[in-house]
């Protein structure tokens, strides 16, 4: 996807409303996905089932992630596809306290999953056409994201242990009729003359370092998605409250903010490989520290190194794939990227239910620090026997 020449204004209107997306965006994970799988847990469900459920939802975010990048590519229109999978979410929100039972569940998770998939594949090709030469600046206004996710985890966790979990659906459905009318702002986004051509795509996905970059992605959001999708449920049983979840997510998401602000001068000064590399040694930390943590509030000091890990990951992974797409398949290739992260959480899925009823929290933990220990050694013999290439000379 590409976009005419913006003026100053028009551009800087654009980037406001990128800014205000990301935080709706992510109220709503504050609001619901922090505290899906503790209200999984709540109604009975198993390690194991609650697994699963997270391996439908992220076979069926993998296909929606790769089937939404290539229509905004073909059509230009990102903001109506947002659109409709804000509003098929928020729907879908409402009927989670009609169902009771696993089976029940199963489906619901997947149908979510693929209406949230075109938000958060297109929010992030969207912000990288706007931004234009200034692609680094993306911290800046992903931050709209942290604010968001601060504000609803830190008081959730308080008004859900008082009032119900229940109460997270609803909530979601009210940011996500706000994100439905604030989309429509954005630009109708322009369609290259070679978007058809299947040459450039193929060329992509087949270079050595789209390869090697995707098997980390994959090696690392496979031990990430495991360590959210159960830290929860690890503090729950290690005896910690509601409040103490929200807490601990809140502190992660304020370590991200100066790490977000500042991200483009990182970037700029680190290059956008060396700046994923050190992501997946601060992974590594951070999920190696959940094993050992004695108390459950250790996590809020833990996610402390949420910046140098996440932030640096997603910001530095998603220019970077963006850096060696065509132009024709920009938004195609963040769709790859997505699904390669709902790929890993298939894969997290299958196995972090079954090691968490089998190993527990601890050992659950630490087979998943080792997952991105590997991917830090891989990414570094790669990045240091590898020849330069037109594709990649730029980035270090």
């Amino acid at each position: 996807m590409t976009i005419g020449a913006l003026s100053t204004s028009n551009q800087a209107r654009h980037l406001a409303t990128i800014r205000l997306l990301f935080f709706l965006i992510y109220a709503g994970i504050g609001v619901n996905f922090t505290f899906i799988n503790v209200f999984y847990a709540s109604k009975g469900l198993t390690g194991t089932q609650i697994g699963l459920i997270a391996m439908v939802a992220a076979l069926v975010g993998m296909v929606g992630a790769a089937l939404w990048g290539y229509l905004a590519d073909r059509t230009g229109q990102a903001r109506l596809i947002m659109a409709g999978g804000a509003i098929g979410t928020g729907i879908l929100a409402l009927l989670y306290p009609l169902v009771t039972n696993f089976y029940q569940y199963l489906p619901l998770a997947g149908l979510f999953a693929l209406g949230n998939s075109a938000m958060f594949t297109l929010i992030d090709s969207t912000t990288l056409t706007i931004l234009g030469d200034q692609r680094e600046e993306y911290g800046r206004y992903r931050l709209g994201g942290s604010f968001g996710y601060i504000l609803t985890t830190f008081s959730a966790g308080f008004i859900y242990e008082k009032f119900g979990l229940v109460w997270m659906f609803p909530a979601y459905t009210v940011v996500m009729l706000a994100f439905t009318l604030s989309v429509l702002r954005l630009p109708v986004l322009s369609v290259p003359q070679t978007t058809h051509e299947k040459g450039g795509l193929k060329a992509m996905v087949r270079q050595p370092v789209w390869i090697i970059f995707t098997l980390c992605v994959f090696l690392v959001w496979t031990a990430a998605s495991g360590s959210i999708n159960f830290l929860g449920v690890a503090i729950k049983t290690m005896g910690g409250s509601d409040s103490l979840i929200g807490v601990a997510a809140t502190m992660a998401a304020v370590a991200e903010i100066p790490f977000m602000f500042f991200s483009g001068m990182i970037m700029r000064r680190l290059g956008q490989e060396k700046m994923f590399w050190i992501s997946l040694l601060g992974f590594t930390a951070r999920i190696g520290l959940y094993g050992l943590m004695p108390a459950p509030q250790w996590a809020i000091g833990i996610n402390l190194l949420n910046g140098p890990s996440y932030v640096f990951f997603w910001n530095s992974a998603v220019n970077y794939a963006n850096t060696i797409a065509p132009d024709a398949h920009k938004a195609t290739a963040q769709g790859f990227f997505q699904a390669t992260t709902n790929l890993a959480s298939v894969a997290s899925a299958i196995l972090a239910g079954w090691m968490f009823d089998s190993l527990g929290p601890s050992g659950l933990f630490q087979v998943l620090a080792l997952a991105c220990l590997a991917a830090f050694i891989i990414f570094g013999i790669s990045r240091y026997t590898r020849k330069p290439s037109p594709a990649t000379g730029t980035l270090d």
